[in-house]
C-alpha cells in the first residue's frame, strides 16, 4: 500500500501565585478588546481592558488610562468574553466515574497511590475547564490525599485548581460505606467514623490538624444497602461539630438528603447543605433564613441515573432528574441562595460546567447559574472580593470564552484561555496557535493509527468511516516522480488490490508533529510499510476536521520510498 498522508488544504493558597513566584515569574497580561464580567456577575463590561501583575487585576480601566509595564503580554480578545475562574462547590479528585469502577471498588480495591496519581490529570482537566477552584469534600477512603494534592498544587509541582480541602469527613458508626459485607469482617469505610459529642470534637480536631479548610459531615446514610437515608447525628453531636469546627475557625458542610437531616444540620450552624434533595418548604424557609447555601449535585443525580440506564431522549424524566428540578423550584420559591456543587468524580472530571447546564433547565437564570459559580461560590468560601470576581485588587483568575455564556450557559464547555493566578493554565489565543494541547494530540494522532491499522489489516470499511465526505488522497513516488491525487474510494480499491497480492503493514514509525488550529489538526507522521512484494517508507501526513464530536481525515498526502 501507498502510505497515506494529508494534503495540507490552509489555514490552596489562596495567593495562588506567591508559591510559584519562586520558581518562575509570569509575565503581566494585557487583555484588550474583550466584553468583561461585571463585578455583579449580571452584565457585560465594554471599552475595557484587564491588566493582570504579580497574581492579582491590577486594574480594570479604558486601555489608554492601564499603566501596562513593557513586558506585559498583550491578549488580544477584539469579540470574545471573560468570566473569572469558575468554582465548584461539590468536588471528589480521588473518585473517577462509577461508569468505570463502582465506590465500593475504588474505595476497596484501588491503592492509595493509584487514586492519588489518577487525581493528577483530574485536577488539571478540572484547571483547563475553566474551573480554578475546587472544595474537595472528602477523599473517600484516600485519607489526607486531598491535603498532598492541594500543598502540591500550591507549591507548582502539579496543575490543578485552588483547593480547600475537607479530608476525611465524618460519619457514625455503620452509617457509610463500603457496606452489605459479612459483619464479622472489619471493613474499611470511606470516612471518619465517630459517635457522641466527644468523638465528634475529637474527628474534628484531627482533621483540622491535618490540614482542613472545611468539615463535611454526613447527617444522614442509608444505614443498609437498599434502604432510605435516614439521620446519623443527634442534633447534640451535630451542634458540637460545628462548635469544634467553628473554634477553629473552619466553617461546615453537610452531607444531607432527608428533610430532618437539613434540618438538623442548619439548627448546628452548617454553613451549606449537599443535595438536600428531600428538604421540605419549611426547612428550606429556615435555610434562608439562616443563610444556609444549597448545593443541589444535579449533574451527579443525571450521571447515576444515566449509569442506571436512563435514556434521556425518551422523553421521560427520571426519578432522580426530577427531584432535582423541584428541589430547585421549592428553593428559588424559599430565596434559598443557590450554589454550583457538582459532585464532580461522580462523572468525567472537567465537566463540572454541567451542573451549571441543569440549573438552568431547572429554572435558574443563565446569571443566577454564571453567579453560582462566581460570586456566590466565593462568598460561601469567605472569599467574596478576591475570587469570582473581575475588580481590581482580586487574584487573577480569569476565562475567556468566544460565545456569550449569558445567552447560552453551554458556552461554558468551550474555554480558550485559562489563567489561574495570572498563571496560563490554557491558552489558544496568546500562544502559537498552531500547538495543540495534550488531549487534542492524543486524540487525533489516534485516529491516524487506526486509519493505518484499518487499512493493514483490511478492515477498508472501517478505514473508509474515518474519512470525511469528498476527502482526497495525494502521493508523491519519489522512485518514479509520478504524482496523483485519489479520491477515497479509487485510493481503497487499490489498497484492496496491493492487499490481495499479500499481507501489508504500515505505522507511523517515529514522533509525529501535530499542528492545531480550532477544529483542524495537521499530522506530520514518519511511518515504514512492510509487505510480502516490497517495503516503503516516507512521510504521512493527516489533515483532519472535527465536527459533530468527532475528528474526521479530510485529506491524507504521503511521499513513497522503496526501503
Amino acid at each position: 500500500m501507498n502510505a497515506p498522508s494529508l494534503l495540507i488544504l490552509t489555514s490552596f493558597a489562596l495567593s495562588s501565585s506567591a508559591p510559584h513566584a519562586a520558581l518562575r515569574a509570569d509575565p503581566p497580561l494585557i487583555i484588550e478588546g474583550a466584553r468583561i464580567l461585571a463585578a455583579e456577575g449580571d452584565r457585560w463590561l465594554e471599552g475595557l481592558a484587564i491588566l493582570v501583575q504579580d497574581g492579582r487585576i491590577a486594574d480594570v480601566a479604558p486601555p489608554a488610562s492601564l499603566k501596562a509595564p513593557g513586558a506585559a503580554l498583550p491578549v488580544e480578545a477584539d469579540g470574545l468574553f471573560v468570566v473569572p475562574g469558575l468554582i465548584d462547590l461539590h468536588s471528589h479528585l480521588l473518585l473517577h466515574p462509577y461508569d468505570e469502577a463502582s465506590w465500593n471498588d475504588q474505595v476497596l480495591r484501588e491503592s492509595l497511590e493509584l487514586r492519588t496519581l489518577r487525581a493528577v490529570p483530574a485536577a488539571r482537566a478540572s484547571l483547563r475547564s475553566g474551573f480554578t477552584t475546587l472544595r474537595e469534600l472528602g477523599t473517600e477512603g484516600a485519607g489526607w490525599a486531598d491535603v498532598a494534592l492541594r500543598d502540591a498544587i500550591a507549591a507548582g509541582l502539579i496543575e490543578g485548581p485552588r483547593i480547600l480541602a475537607a479530608t476525611r469527613a465524618v460519619v457514625a458508626t455503620g452509617c457509610y460505606g463500603p457496606s452489605g459485607f459479612d459483619p464479622r469482617w472489619d471493613v474499611p469505610r470511606g470516612a471518619q467514623v465517630a459517635d457522641g459529642v466527644d468523638g465528634v470534637r475529637r474527628a474534628v480536631r484531627e482533621q483540622v490538624a491535618a490540614g482542613a479548610d472545611w468539615i463535611k459531615v454526613y447527617a444522614d446514610y442509608p444505614r443498609r444497602p437498599g434502604h432510605p437515608s435516614t439521620p446519623t447525628f443527634s442534633p447534640q453531636e451535630l451542634e458540637a461539630l460545628v462548635d469544634e469546627a467553628s473554634s477553629a475557625g473552619l466553617p461546615v458542610a453537610a452531607h444531607a438528603s432527608t428533610d430532618e437531616a437539613v434540618r438538623r444540620a442548619v439548627l448546628a450552624g452548617a454553613r451549606t447543605i449537599e443535595h438536600g434533595t428531600q428538604a421540605s418548604a419549611e426547612t428550606l424557609a429556615l435555610m434562608a433564613e439562616r443563610d444556609v447555601v444549597l448545593c443541589p449535585t444535579l449533574a451527579a443525580g443525571e450521571a447515576l441515573a444515566l449509569y442506571g440506564g436512563w435514556d434521556p431522549a425518551s422523553g421521560m424524566l427520571h426519578p432522580r432528574v426530577q427531584a432535582g428540578r423541584d428541589l430547585i423550584a421549592r428553593a428559588q420559591t424559599a430565596g434559598v441562595k443557590i450554589a454550583c456543587g457538582s459532585d464532580v468524580g461522580v462523572f468525567d472530571h472537567g465537566t463540572s460546567v454541567r451542573e451549571l447546564e441543569l440549573l438552568v433547565d431547572a429554572g435558574l437564570s443563565t446569571t443566577q447559574a454564571l453567579q453560582s459559580a462566581t460570586t456566590l461560590a466565593a462568598e460561601v468560601l469567605g472569599l467574596g472580593g478576591q475570587l469570582g470576581t473581575i475588580r481590581k485588587g482580586a487574584i487573577a483568575d480569569l476565562v475567556i470564552f468566544g460565545e456569550d455564556p449569558l445567552a447560552d450557559i453551554s458556552a461554558l464547555r468551550r474555554p480558550l484561555l485559562v489563567a489561574k493566578g495570572g498563571r496560563l493554565a490554557l491558552d489558544r489565543i496568546v500562544a502559537d496557535p498552531w500547538r495543540p494541547d495534550a488531549e487534542v494530540e492524543r486524540e487525533v494522532r489516534r485516529v491516524c493509527e487506526e486509519l493505518l491499522e484499518a487499512l493493514s489489516g483490511g478492515r477498508f470499511e472501517e478505514a473508509e468511516a474515518l474519512f470525511a465526505p469528498n476527502a482526497v488522497i495525494a502521493v508523491d513516488v519519489l522512485a518514479s516522480g509520478e504524482r496523483r491525487t485519489l479520491s477515497v474510494e479509487t485510493f481503497l480499491e487499490r489498497a484492496r488490490a496491493a492487499r490481495e497480492a499479500g499481507p501489508i503493514r504500515e505505522w507511523i514509525a517515529g514522533r509525529p508533529r501535530v499542528l492545531f488550529d480550532h477544529a483542524i489538526a495537521t499530522v506530520w507522521a514518519p511511518y515504514q510499510l512492510e509487505g510480502e512484494l516490497r517495503n516503503a517508507s516516507g512521510v504521512d501526513v493527516f489533515q483532519l476536521i472535527r465536527a459533530d464530536g468527532a475528528w474526521r481525515v479530510v485529506s491524507l498526502s504521503f511521499t513513497n520510498r522503496p526501503g
